[in-house]
């Protein structure tokens, strides 16, 4: 296929954009929108109260709904709902804007998007280490419906086009397609582009010389090319925005390459697909000429830990080692005492240089499919900073001490902190711990190298010993009020596979050795947190937080499960009680069921863990509660990974800062006191002044766009995810065929009948649009279902009829392929059914989920599998019918209120 490429900086020349509103003839226009306020208008409505600004969000499920939740509102507040296209007034997903209030309670006015107001139960994930993880389809919830509470709104401008302003994944189309033939014709004015996102709006390119160069026009146009594109203009007149091309072409949708731009453009993460500034790279290369020549002087600063036994648990894969650890048995106290060194990478990059300015830019590493978008240079990185095995490398170390028989964290002696030196002994990967911990031994010639003068079986001790106390730990912190969600990831084997695409995969671990580094991470980020939030420069300190679920959501799912599913002791009241609810439905009704309520648990208004600067400004009403929800820790901070996340080098910069204050007060700055720069002096503009960390005001800008980079890094991942998990459906010569869960059965004449389905070993989601066989169904033939097929040697099967029975039942009957026999299928909630996942020709790439017919040759092979209470599901209990509650699929919102 020839390469598309459209030169950089492409765009319409201004002079040319005519702009004329399809439908309306020349010189008979009329305003599709009220005109925008002025700015002193606004300025008075906000003084006053009657006008709100806040961020727009569009219901992914309902892209005639959109939601404002006001600046500073909490998490409890409802949204505003803004109904239809008119009264959003050209306001695009992500915009901050102005509303104006105009009803509560069920709309009334005349526009054609007349869906009932919904209040959904929104989810979100929390910190990696509580593996809370969304699965990469939007799905269903309870939803609580209270319409007299709705409020009403219409947006009377945009303050700042955060959303319109971005750059926009679409497809080409022509403007008025005659024969549906993709044609675009010499008569024509205008292409039109189609985000492959749903919430954002179509928009217009106009054709001129440079379009026509570029797409060949007149011609047929491919509408599975991604092209990225900008709004240029919207005004009242038209029902469509303006765009114009930005940059190149970015390849055909389903390609490699092409999702991965695809992935990074969508969630504002394109920028750090570039190389670092040569500056940089030079001021880089300085830092680590620096370091080399004053290693041995700023070792005898610090505590020399390098002929201790050291060493490092990590991924097999990875390339940036910045934790390791160390065991000291102390049998005669029953104790153990622990360190957790961290690459110190503060040390190194220092406030106002520009590595430190790209730093705060980049706030994190993006993963990708097989390489990593890093947030520092490689040079340090991957080189000066990683505890790589057998090389002295500078350290910022947390100890403590546990109790061997209780597993509890000992306070006397208090945990304390150092920078030091040390040097690992050995690098393991996680298969190398668990196979030790299993008691399996590795032949000599397949273990890791060990130095320093110690041997292989005394690593083995130290990691049996920390597995037997963290243990103990971890069921301590479990049983004593923290959750832990199962977690299901698909881990693509594309190491070597020439074009990208996987060639199997497996299923994400999380084994002893996994969670024995995790305990210690975990016990390392509370108590350094600890120690800031007591301190005296605690207003300078950077935790993270993690709110309860929001109380009406969670009460909703805690009714459903008790009163229409009859699940009585389900509980939803504190983080214990939760993960209790959960443990009990795997240990009463399957593995399968289990991971099925945890997700459901997860949309329950599980917000999203943040990090935020201690302490209360003037202007805030409440200083911000520092306890983290579901780990039932009052303080809880990232201090582990400096090298991938700028908020652990914040925090680092600060823990540092006490400990001089404290230990060293010969080396106070100027004043006596612990340096701190300036509220209003720019620091860019004076790096050479020292000074331990940023200003409070500062360090509270940072962490906004810390928040924003994790969201954005996190759903990009979850986007590419998804797409090689469709990539790799198309390259495959059968179907894929699994277990799926029903979530909910949703009887709509509006939307159609369907059932929503999450498949356990995928950790995804989707929605079953239930289809006849009848050959009458145009909704049933394959150009409808636009299945990528792909030669495969195999049959869909479609059901005969259904039968609703009540609100939490369905009766499917399925004919066989000759016509001479029934069967009929009952479903009810949380059912388990085969299902098979076949992959879909459209743009965004997709797939789609069916049930498996009984007649098909897989239906038994994946039915073995399912246990018999797995198969029967919960009978909806309709004796208190209705009482607010309503089951059904919406997705809206999700995960974009966390």
């Amino acid at each position: 296929m020839a390469t598309l490429t459209a030169p950089p900086g492409l765009e319409p020349v201004d002079a040319e954009v005519i702009e004329v509103p399809a439908g309306t003839a020349a010189g008979a226009r009329r305003k599709l929108f009220d005109p925008h306020l002025e700015p002193e208008a606004i300025e008075d409505g906000l003084a006053s109260g009657s006008l709100i600004r806040g961020t727009i969000r569009v219901s992914s499920s309902k892209v005639s709904m959109a939601f404002v939740r006001p600046d500073g509102a909490k998490s409890q507040d409802r949204e505003w709902v803004v109904r239809g296209t008119k009264y959003r007034n050209r306001a695009v997903h992500g915009d901050t804007v102005i509303i104006q209030p105009i009803l509560y309670g069920r709309s009334e006015d005349s526009s054609s998007e007349d869906e009932p107001v919904m209040a959904t139960a929104i989810a979100s994930d929390s910190d990696e280490e509580v593996v809370f993880t969304k699965p990469n389809v939007a799905g269903s919830a309870a939803i609580q419906r209270d319409e007299e509470e709705v409020k009403m709104a219409k947006v009377v401008a945009i303050a700042e086009k955060k959303g319109s302003g971005r750059v926009l994944v679409c497809t080409l189309h022509p403007d008025r397609q005659k024969k549906g033939d993709g044609q675009v014709h010499a008569e024509d004015s205008f292409v039109k582009a189609i985000p492959t996102d749903k919430r954002l709006p179509t928009m217009l390119l106009q054709i001129n010389h440079v379009t026509k160069k570029v797409l060949k026009l007149p011609g047929k146009l491919d509408p599975f090319i991604l092209w990225p594109m900008q709004i240029i203009t919207w005004n009242e007149f038209s029902k469509q925005p303006l765009a114009k091309f930005q940059g190149q072409c970015l390849g055909r949708a389903g390609s490699l390459e092409a999702e991965e731009k695809h992935a990074l453009i969508a969630n504002e993460l394109d920028d750090h697909d570039v190389d670092f500034p040569d500056d940089e790279l030079d001021e880089v290369d300085g830092i680590v000429r620096e370091a080399k020549e004053n290693f041995l002087s700023e070792v005898a600063k610090r505590k020399d830990l390098r002929s201790l036994r050291i060493f490092t648990i990590d991924p097999a894969t990875a390339k940036d080692l910045d934790d390791a650890i160390h065991v000291v048995d102390l049998p005669n106290k029953n104790q153990i005492e622990v360190g957790v060194h961290i690459a110190d990478v503060a040390h190194f990059l220092k406030l106002g240089t520009v590595t430190d300015k790209e730093a705060q830019r980049r706030s994190t590493s993006v993963y990708l499919i097989g390489r990593v978008l890093p947030m520092l240079p490689h040079g340090l990185c991957n080189h000066l900073c990683s505890l790589n095995p057998n090389e002295p490398k500078l350290s910022f170390s947390a100890f403590f001490r546990l109790c061997k028989r209780s597993g509890n964290l000992i306070q006397d002696p208090a945990p304390w902190f150092a920078k030091t030196a040390i040097s690992s002994v050995c690098r393991l990967n996680y298969d190398q711990a668990q196979e030790v911990i299993d008691d399996i031994e590795i032949e000599e010639t397949k273990r890791p190298a060990v130095h320093g003068g110690y041997t292989w079986q005394e690593i083995k001790d130290d990691i049996k010993l920390l597995y037997e106390v963290c243990g103990k730990v971890r069921m301590g912190r479990l049983t004593g009020g923290a959750m832990t969600i199962s977690k299901t990831k698909m881990i693509f084997h594309t190491m070597d596979s020439e074009d990208g695409i996987p060639m199997g995969y497996h299923l994400e671990s999380h084994s002893a050795s996994h969670w024995v580094i995790e305990e210690l991470m975990l016990l390392a980020n509370r108590c350094v947190a600890t120690r800031l939030f007591n301190s005296a420069i605690k207003d300078f300190s950077v935790l993270r937080n993690h709110k309860p679920p929001e109380n009406k959501k969670a009460q909703t799912l805690q009714k459903l499960m008790r009163e229409q599913l009859g699940i009585k002791d389900f509980d939803m009241s504190c983080a214990n009680a939760i993960y209790k609810s959960c443990q009990d439905i795997y240990e009463k009704h399957g593995k399968m069921l289990g991971l099925c309520v945890e997700m459901m648990v997860m949309r329950a208004g599980m917000q999203q863990a943040e990090y935020f600067v201690c302490g209360v400004d003037d202007e805030e009403d409440d200083e911000p509660n520092p306890h983290h929800f579901a780990l039932n820790f009052d303080y809880y901070t990232h201090f582990t990974s400096p090298i991938r996340r700028y908020p652990d080098v914040m925090v680092h910069r600060v823990l540092h800062a006490l400990l001089e204050n404290q230990l060293k007060p010969s080396e106070r700055g100027e004043s006596g006191e612990t340096e701190v720069d300036d509220e209003n002096e720019d620091e860019d503009e004076n790096p050479t002044r020292t000074r331990y960390f940023q200003s409070r005001k500062r360090a509270k800008e940072q962490v906004k766009i810390c928040n924003t980079k994790k969201v954005n890094s996190r759903r990009c991942q979850e986007q590419l995810d998804r797409a090689v998990f469709c990539i790799f459906l198309r390259s495959m010569k059968s179907w894929f065929y699994t277990v799926g869960t029903v979530l909910s059965l949703n009887h709509s004449a509006r939307d159609g009948d369907g059932i929503s389905i999450y498949c356990s070993q995928l950790g995804r989601e989707s929605k079953v649009a239930l289809r006849s066989q009848d050959p009458e169904d145009e909704e049933s033939n394959e150009s409808k279902l636009e299945l990528f097929m792909n030669e495969v040697d195999d049959e869909l099967m479609l059901p005969k009829n259904w039968e609703w029975q009540g609100r939490g039942g369905i009766q499917i009957t399925w004919k066989s392929p000759d016509g001479s026999e029934e069967h009929i299928q009952k479903l009810q909630m949380l059912s388990c059914a085969p299902i098979v996942i076949i992959p879909t020709n459209t743009v965004p790439i997709d797939y789609a989920m069916f049930l498996v017919s009984p007649f098909h040759k897989k239906f038994n092979q994946v039915r073995k599998d399912i246990a018999k209470e797995e198969v029967d599901g919960f009978a909806w209990a309709d004796e208190e019918d209705e009482e607010g509650v309503e089951t059904c699929y919406d997705a809206s919102g999700y995960p974009e209120a966390a």
